[in-house]
């Protein structure tokens, strides 16, 4: 019966998924035939299921409901009202798949079973909706331990390779060389299978949004639809597990900011969108709302004393929007159920920072706002620029560099003690990453990188250029973390490598 019980589970899950995407069709089309003999027969499907395990209360209920659909699909239109009933209907199938889940008594339908007898004789009924929290996404992260183990020894693999192909090299053995070769080739396939097998589709996070989406924007009294592109896209796990509350505060700032009540000629709309470029994926929160106002954010920026009137004169619109992205700034004085709760703009970009992203705010006045969150797909092997300073090597990773060239000291200007180099149109400011690092000085013609993060340019001075490499990025012991590093790796002769975080260089 216990093998029984998980599949009941599981195909109650995805049953109450279908429900809540044709619910949602009624709910802008209450004449949606398809719709309403869609969702008869899953509830059809469910007591049979519920009958079958012997979960009475279950069977009953969506027995009940049988009989009130029959007159809807013989009429091909449903009272908006019972809409909003089925959606109460799925949040306690919801909270019986948890109880069954922690082997816990299922909920009471007496008070469905009622309700739907008061329908079915046309008594006047009322229904008050209890909302159940989603499934976390935690519960995924479980099934995949495994995984993860077999995710982290692949890593070791990959470490591995690299050494053995370096002393293979080293020794100039011919058949040792094609061992390595052939093993290398193996490794690398198993690298990548085990990777296809850590990405998940974006609808993971996708498919709870439509559902919240609909109940929060009821609770605002605000009509506004909801649009979903490219849950289909693929990501690494590792995105998946932190993407659910950064959207979801991107989507509260658009119901509670962008989106005003009933006032413009067009369907106030949000848009959730994801795209994929080569080896980034950009996932936009848009919407066709009041915008944001410059002059709003200059003001308030200037109230705050965060810039002064000098500054601004240098500042570009999107210099504006990044102080939206400040901890200290604010452009609403009241807090709201919705904007004051959960996390700001400064912790998005924090944490897309953090994976190698970026957050890109884009925004007119009276015609909408876009919030686009641009990540890598995978976190856990990425390219990097391998290079020496006093005989240490770094890695810095490569989405950051933008290109390399050598410069001797007599090149390098000093203004009000801050290296400069003439950059054909530009003065790129220099970092020398060995004074940071307490490396050595070395004399003699130098390597420069060229690095661009949170808008920003600078040429790291290093001592020369190693290689490009990937490799597999370890985190540091919390003892040893600094700023300066954003994890560790190990290097093809075994030895330890750090990976360069540019943002602790500012």
């Amino acid at each position: 019966m216990e093998d029984y019980l998980e599949l009941f589970i599981s195909e109650l899950e995805e049953y109450i998924k279908q429900l809540n995407k044709h619910l949602l069709k009624l709910e802008t089309n209450n004449k949606d035939s398809e719709a309403i003999s869609e969702i008869f027969r899953i509830f059809h499907t469910i007591k049979g299921m519920a009958q079958t395990m012997g979960f009475d209360g279950m069977a009953a209920m969506t027995h009940d409901i049988e009989d009130i659909l029959q007159d809807a699909k013989r009429h091909s239109e449903i009272n908006p009202r019972l809409v909003d009933f089925f959606f109460g209907v799925t949040d306690i199938l919801i909270k019986s798949t948890e109880a069954l889940r922690k082997k816990k008594e299922l909920p009471e339908f007496s008070e469905f079973i009622d309700t739907i007898q008061k329908i079915k004789e046309g008594k006047e009924w009322i229904f008050v909706q209890d909302r159940t929290k989603a499934k976390e996404l935690g519960e995924i992260r479980i099934k995949m331990k495994k995984l993860d183990t077999l995710f982290n020894l692949t890593n070791e693999l990959m470490i591995i390779r690299s050494r053995i192909s370096k002393l293979s090299r080293e020794l100039g053995n011919s058949e040792l060389v094609d061992l390595s070769e052939n093993a290398s080739r193996l490794i690398s396939s198993l690298q990548d299978e085990v990777m296809r097998l850590r990405m998940l589709p974006l609808s993971t996070v996708f498919d709870f949004f439509p559902r919240w989406f609909r109940d929060e924007a009821k609770r605002q009294h605000k009509d506004v639809s909801l649009e979903i592109i490219g849950g289909e896209i693929e990501v690494d796990r590792s995105i998946i597990d932190v993407l659910k509350e950064l959207l979801l505060h991107l989507l509260r700032n658009a119901l509670d900011h962008g989106i005003e009540a009933g006032n413009k000629k067009e369907k106030a709309k949000v848009v959730l969108k994801a795209e994929r470029e080569r080896e980034k994926i950009m996932i936009s929160v848009i919407d066709n709302g009041r915008g944001i106002d410059v002059e709003e954010i200059k003001t308030k920026a200037l109230e705050k004393g965060l810039v002064t009137e000098a500054e601004l004169k240098y500042f570009t619109r999107s210099d504006f929007f990044r102080l939206l992205t400040r901890p200290d700034f604010s452009t609403r004085e009241e807090v709201s159920t919705i904007s004051g709760r959960g996390i700001g703009l400064d912790i998005v970009e924090r944490t897309v920072v953090n994976f190698g992203g970026k957050l890109i705010i884009a925004s007119e006045k009276g015609k909408g706002s876009s919030f686009t969150l641009e990540l890598p797909l995978s976190l856990a092997v990425i390219r990097t620029m391998i290079f020496k300073l006093d005989g240490q090597r770094f890695a810095l990773p490569l989405n950051h560099v933008q290109e390399t060239f050598y410069v001797d000291e007599n090149m390098i200007k000093s203004v009000y003690h801050r290296e400069l180099f003439p950059l054909r149109n530009e003065i790129l400011p220099l970092v020398r990453l060995g004074d940071r690092l307490g490396c050595a000085k070395k004399k003699g013609r130098k390597s420069v990188i060229v690095v661009q993060y949170q808008g920003k340019r600078r040429g790291y001075i290093t001592d020369e250029i190693i290689d490009e490499d990937e490799i597999v990025i370890k985190r540091l012991d919390p003892l040893a973390e600094s700023s300066l590093y954003s994890g560790c790796s190990i290097y093809a002769d075994g030895l330890p490598i750090l990976i360069i975080d540019p943002r602790g260089f500012e």
